[in-house]
């Protein structure tokens, strides 16, 4: 499918580059061609410089065929103003946007704009992996209301039931990895210390889940 990407920095280079390796027809924009040479040596992709929410840029870009856009610049407004352009102008299917004010970010995610809220992210990993090892973030749903993580059983926990992790409404046991074998399990399922556990969880449950793990 064609891709195109907005910001050619840290985020969109790696993105595209990734893409690129996955045989999609990727785009990249941005002001500064000194920037692509972040992309990989694989990048097959085309480079256009100039600014992201320019129509005449974006038509070079073939807009008007894509299938996803992603605004990557380290500008709040910038990504707003060329997610809003794919959008509504140019009617892309799918459109995501970088969003480092996250009350700015909910106001887009409800008007129809998946956002990505870095700092907020960054901020909650840091804080599980301090506070418990044993407990890693993965990701940040909505405005980080709901967390997915993984969690390593400990030996404390050895032969618990799955339906003890779990709670209807706020925890949801999703997989389970034992020696790189994944399973859905049962509520009744028992774990084994080394387990990984892959939850999904409301972020205000994600405290009573350290505390079961930490003993």
């Amino acid at each position: 499918m064609r891709v195109i990407i907005v910001g050619c920095g840290r985020v969109g280079s790696h993105l595209a580059s990734a893409l690129s390796a996955e045989r999609h027809d990727v785009v990249v924009i941005d002001k500064s061609p000194l920037s692509f040479g972040r992309l990989s040596r694989e990048f097959t992709g085309r480079m256009l410089t100039g600014v992201g929410f320019d129509r005449e840029i974006l038509q070079k870009a073939d807009i008007e065929t894509a299938a996803a856009f992603a605004a990557t610049t380290d500008s709040d407004n910038a990504n707003i103003v060329a997610a809003v352009t794919a959008k509504e102008t140019f009617r892309v299917p799918h459109v995501v946007a970088r969003i480092y004010n996250s009350q700015a970010a909910e106001i887009y995610r409800r008007e129809g704009i998946p956002t990505v809220t870095p700092t907020l992210w960054a901020a909650n990993t840091m804080k599980t992996m301090i506070t418990n090892p044993l407990m890693t973030a993965v990701a940040a749903l909505g405005s980080g209301e709901v967390e997915s993580a993984t969690i390593e059983v400990p030996k404390g926990l050895n032969g618990r039931m799955i339906k003890e992790f779990a709670n209807p409404g706020e925890v949801v046991v999703a997989a389970l990895v034992r020696r790189g074998q994944a399973s859905i399990p049962s509520p009744d399922t028992r774990v084994e210390s080394g387990d990984v556990l892959h939850v999904t969880a409301m972020a205000a449950a994600i405290p009573k889940l350290e505390k079961l793990i930490a003993h």
